[in-house]
């Protein structure tokens, strides 16, 4: 007795102790890696090994191809638009500064909808809206009825299913030092996703008609719905185990009033907007650019093409240096790199000048879609929480109106000066502007920690 006695108290003591080493390495496996402006600490569990994270990544890459790629492909689209409905050009690309108007407008109803109803809602609602758009697009019958669908429905669903879903998902399964790669990676989807919808769009369009092309990209986003019914939603929500706010029940994070009267809101939406006035204003009339000055078609075609491909690069490359390399330091090399790229274009004058056309390349495209990661990332740092959802949709606002405001008043300056220099000062003073905005508040979340 005396033997089974001693065996009892010593098993015991045993898984005690191992209870208490099992504590205390779960505590030396956490750390504190910055502040909010709230004050709330975060802290992070040391090893990201699960594959959780990234297949959240994944997911949310593949509805951007879904609803933003999906939606870029119009520009192919656009010749047999015009041609079926016999209108003019400026009627028929309309439609897509519609989708980029609405896309901004619709954000903060998207916010409402993950605030309120979830993650799962929110996907569900994007991914049925781009099936119904080009849905509908594939029966239209009169101009307007594209205006609907491919203009404001799908411009709601490019808004539920990229920035307001990444940030409010992922904010919740990665660390500040790494949410800004994870978050490149998602915004990617449109520039990586373009890459192989349009040539699939052309190659539909070619040898099937453009009304069977919207049908099987209807077919294409309506698969991603049984997906995401059975998906396990209230452990995605949860976040990671190790990534959580301390006193979470109590501080809720700022509330959408509150936000809005402070100056790093308005720094971020202003970001937003004067960046996608600096870009819109100056893409969409690139190609007739180069044509201008005598530049081959093909081959300007293949230079853009080019800084198509650099820009998914630029996205992810500039995150991970604002993660580990400074915030302020990776936003002012952006716009630098954009600014510069603006210069370089500028310089192009004929065929002879094609060392400036490659560095135009180079800069712009490389630097042309780094900021969205960058703004998303900084907004999740300081205001996630219950009221995230809403707040990210009004700051979304900016780059929607930025960008069918840059491409409306790029036109208008071309068409009173019959140039482009007038288009390039516009786009570098909203660039300079954007900088300026930015990096006064990637400033501000260094000093409060990363």
């Amino acid at each position: 007795m005396m033997s089974v006695s001693v065996m009892s108290v010593s098993s015991t003591c045993f898984l005690r102790g191992a209870e208490r080493g099992a504590h205390m390495r779960r505590m030396q496996a956490c750390r504190p890696v910055g502040r909010l402006a709230s004050g709330r600490a975060l802290v992070e569990v040391g090893s990201m090994g699960s594959i959780m994270p990234w297949a959240l990544v994944a997911l949310c890459f593949a509805l951007g191809v879904a609803s933003r790629s999906i939606s870029d492909t119009f520009v192919v689209f656009v010749p047999a638009l015009q041609q079926a409905f016999d209108a003019h050009r400026g009627s028929v690309t309309l439609i897509y500064s519609f989708a980029l108007l609405v896309g901004g407008i619709a954000a903060p109803i998207a916010g409402w909808i993950v605030d309120r109803f979830g993650l799962r809602t929110l996907t569900i609602v994007g991914v049925t809206a781009a099936t119904l758009a080009t849905a509908s697009a594939s029966q239209a019958t009169e101009l307007w009825h594209l205006y609907l669908g491919l203009g404001v429905v799908m411009g709601f669903a490019g808004a539920s299913l990229s920035g307001v879903l990444s940030s409010s998902l992922l904010g919740r399964w990665f660390p500040a030092r790494r949410l800004g790669v994870a978050l490149g990676v998602a915004w990617s989807a449109s520039g990586v996703g373009a890459m192989g919808m349009f040539p699939l769009a052309q190659h539909l369009i070619t040898t099937e008609g453009w009304r069977h092309a919207y049908i099987v990209f209807a077919v294409m986003s309506a698969l991603f719905i049984p997906l995401l019914v059975f998906l396990p939603w209230a452990r995605i929500e949860r976040g990671a185990p190790g990534l959580a706010p301390q006193r979470a029940a109590a501080d809720r994070g700022p509330t959408v009033g509150e936000a809005v009267r402070a100056w790093p809101f308005w720094a971020l939406t202003s970001s937003f907007a004067l960046t996608s006035v600096g870009i819109f204003s100056l893409v969409p009339q690139t190609m007739v650019y180069l044509l201008e000055r005598g530049i081959d078609g093909p081959y300007a075609a293949r230079a853009l093409a080019v800084a198509g491909l650099l820009t998914p690069l630029g996205m992810v490359g500039f995150s991970w240096l604002a993660d580990r390399g400074g915030r302020r330091l990776a936003a002012l090399l952006a716009y630098a790199c954009s600014i510069a790229g603006v210069g370089a274009l500028a310089l192009v004058d004929g065929p002879q000048d094609d060392p400036w056309l490659w560095l135009y390349v180079l800069l712009f495209g490389g630097s042309m879609g780094s900021r969205g990661p960058m703004i998303s990332t900084l907004a999740t740092l300081r205001y996630r929480g219950a009221h995230f959802g809403r707040i990210y949709g009004l700051i979304g606002i900016g780059m929607g109106l930025g960008g069918f405001l840059g491409a409306w008043i790029g036109g208008v300056l071309h068409d009173l000066t019959g140039g482009y220099t007038a288009v390039m000062v516009l786009s570098v003073a909203a660039l300079a502007l954007a900088a300026a905005s930015l990096g006064s508040e990637a400033g501000a979340r260094e000093r409060l920690g990363r």
